[in-house]
């Protein structure tokens, strides 16, 4: 009994302890039981009872082997992240539940459209009400919890690496901005992009072409769009991370602009690897944009699509570079 108890409590401590000083700790305590036992009985073997009352002296495993745990961080987001991980989690969470919601009310009504007669008034309007709550609790809890995890990880991404978000010494504080960021521009931006996700991945179809008032003709291949969810997703989180960072400095920092031009290059990328593809453009568009407009410049708009919308976000790209560039400059001088 006494090698049995002894050995299960010496498992329980160091089975919570990193592999590389597992013997060490074990041989350790169990010398520590050796010496505690010795003084208590003396010359008498010790029974069962003995060896509870050793043992309960030295504690709990858990307490034991928290004593024997040289981590200085014992938890997954501590001081002085905390605070931060707070306020940043809390903005994430709104925008992601706006942005959740306004897409999926757009993805219902354009889904829905069908459902409406020649005089306006929505046919099946319980159904429609009903699957639209539905679709929108279930879009939002995902991507509420999503939010969630995504901040968690990055935040504790950076309290066990050590990336500092703010100044703690009194000489490295940084200066009085001359270009502040709006909290509100870093919210709306977050919400774009979550809105951006959501679109693409639950109803790209928004995008469409009306043909005589009444036929939607999308302008993107759907199940393609759908096919290819990374590009839209890792576009997206870049998105959120660049506007977090600008949320958490509140002013156009060398960490900003590091930050901007770096998230900013890798969407360029991802969004030419998406779009380079005639495959992403719903072929029948190609076939009535002729039909639709009298106007070439209109009709190689439409028929390239995918190019025309690359160039505007490599555009947007551009000009976010540029403007965090010039103004971080600004600030520093």
């Amino acid at each position: 009994m006494k090698d049995s108890l002894i050995e299960r409590y010496l498992y329980a401590v160091t089975k919570r302890l990193p592999a590389k000083i597992q013997n060490d700790v074990s041989n350790e305590i169990e010398a520590l039981i050796d010496d505690m036992l010795s003084e208590r009985c003396g010359d008498v073997t010790p029974n069962e009872k003995d060896i509870k009352i050793v043992l309960t002296e030295l504690g709990s495993p858990r307490e034991l082997a928290e004593k024997y745990d040289t981590s200085d961080k014992k938890c997954l987001i501590g001081a002085p992240y905390y605070i931060t991980y707070k306020y940043v989690l809390k903005i994430v969470l709104i925008c992601v539940g706006i942005g959740m919601i306004i897409s999926s009310v757009i993805s219902a009504f354009v889904d829905g459209f069908e459902s409406f007669d020649s005089a306006g008034i929505m046919l099946q309007s319980v159904n429609f009400w009903i699957n639209m709550i539905t679709d929108m609790f279930i879009t939002l809890s995902s991507g509420l919890i999503f939010g969630f995890a995504f901040v968690t990880l990055l935040f504790a991404f950076f309290y066990h690496k050590d990336i500092k978000i703010d100044s703690e010494k009194l000489d490295d504080l940084p200066s009085v901005p001359k270009n502040k960021i709006s909290k509100a521009d870093c919210i709306v931006g977050i919400a774009v992009s979550v809105a951006f996700a959501v679109v693409f991945l639950v109803a790209p179809q928004i995008f469409c072409v009306i043909l005589h008032g009444e036929v939607f003709i999308p302008i993107f291949n759907v199940p393609q769009i759908q096919a290819q969810w990374y590009f839209i997703v890792i576009f997206a989180l870049l998105g959120i991370v660049r506007e977090t960072i600008k949320l958490i400095e509140r002013q156009y920092s060398k960490r900003v602009m590091i930050t901007t031009v770096v998230t900013d290059i890798c969407s360029a990328v991802v969004a030419a690897l998406w779009l380079f593809s005639d495959k992403i453009i719903n072929m029948n568009l190609a076939l009535e944009v002729t039909d639709i407009f009298d106007e070439n410049f209109l009709i190689a708009i439409f028929s390239n699509f995918n190019y025309f919308f690359l160039f505007c976000i490599l555009l947007a790209l551009t000009i976010d570079v540029i403007e965090t560039v010039v103004k971080t400059f600004k600030n520093n001088n």
